[in-house]
């Protein structure tokens, strides 16, 4: 079996094995954690989805001509646009912070108003170098959530660097 075939088989595996761990319905945030209150405990569900996801990553990065399979990255785009995976969801935001997936870019930006993935979200975008998604990220860079407010900033620069007018040669 050629070997990008057994991989594509691979992920397909995982990716069935974590829509099979998101709930019908998002089930309600757990109790607090100590250390930082305000970010509720994890669901074991949130855990497992989270897991296989980096699972997919290290095939993906094994062979990374997976990177540009539509079939797969439209199957991983299912995962991370259902809210009932939560927070599970962020290594497959991750998935798409390559620059050949590129093209996915509108429909990952549209994903940024969730509070579960919006920080990877605006990471993913600037991974993959997608020029465009100033207005959406804006209002990140004043995130109370420190890491989340200097990728909305380190975007936000990228973002200006690509949407320069050229200069007239004098």
């Amino acid at each position: 079996m050629p070997a990008l075939t057994k991989h594509k088989e691979a992920v397909m595996r995982l990716v069935k094995e974590a829509t099979e761990h998101i709930p019908d319905s998002r089930p309600a945030d757990l109790s607090p954690t100590e250390l930082i209150p305000e970010v509720p405990e994890w669901h074991g569900f949130e855990h497992e989805l989270w897991r296989i996801g980096e699972e997919v990553r290290r095939v993906i990065n094994e062979k990374t001509a997976l990177r540009t399979h539509h079939e797969i990255y439209a199957r991983f785009l299912e995962i991370a646009q259902n809210r009932s995976g939560m927070r599970g969801r962020q290594s497959w935001i991750l998935l798409f912070a390559y620059k050949p997936c590129g093209s996915w870019a509108r429909e990952i930006a549209r994903l940024i108003p969730d509070p579960d993935i919006e920080g990877h979200v605006i990471s993913a975008l600037y991974k993959m170098k997608a020029p465009g998604f100033s207005k959406e990220v804006f209002p990140y860079q004043d995130s109370k959530v420190t890491w989340i407010r200097k990728e909305a900033k380190r975007y936000l620069e990228f973002d200006q660097t690509q949407n320069k007018p050229l200069l007239d040669n004098p």
